[in-house]
């Protein structure tokens, strides 16, 4: 396969539209595009740190990912935090809901699981710098 990077990553959610201010202001992602669609709507929004792009589709014919997750490790979205304390705060003054701290084999890692307010699950990580290595 020539040219591998992924794209962006699509997800159906409830409300396109409001999750993508949403991330926007909680996250600092960037609307790169909101457009409504035959049957819906549909969102492109841009992490500002790494640039990965995902599609936020509202589709009244297809069922949305947080209806059909029952753990948050089936699918969720991570990310790295410095301050996971003050992060989680933020969040969860800005709608969303704390839904567990996550086991973790190294002694000086957080994790955690939010829902954002629409169900979709974020993991936020704090994490030794080397940590995949």
């Amino acid at each position: 396969m020539t040219g591998n990077s992924i794209e962006h990553i699509g997800f159906v959610v409830k409300d396109s539209k409001a999750m993508a201010r949403w991330y926007q202001t909680a996250l600092g992602f960037t609307v790169l595009k909101s457009a409504d669609t035959e049957n819906g709507h549909v969102a492109f929004i841009q992490c500002s740190q790494t640039g990965l792009v995902f599609e936020l589709i509202t589709d009244r014919t297809l069922a949305p990912i947080e209806d059909v997750l029952s753990h948050p490790l089936q699918l969720h979205v991570a990310f790295k935090t410095i301050d996971i304390e003050t992060d989680k705060k933020q969040l969860l003054e800005m709608g969303a809901e704390f839904v567990t701290d996550c086991a973790t084999a190294d002694p000086d890692a957080k994790v955690l699981i939010v829902k954002d307010p629409w169900g979709n699950f974020i993991q936020l990580a704090q994490r030794k710098e080397n940590f995949y290595e």
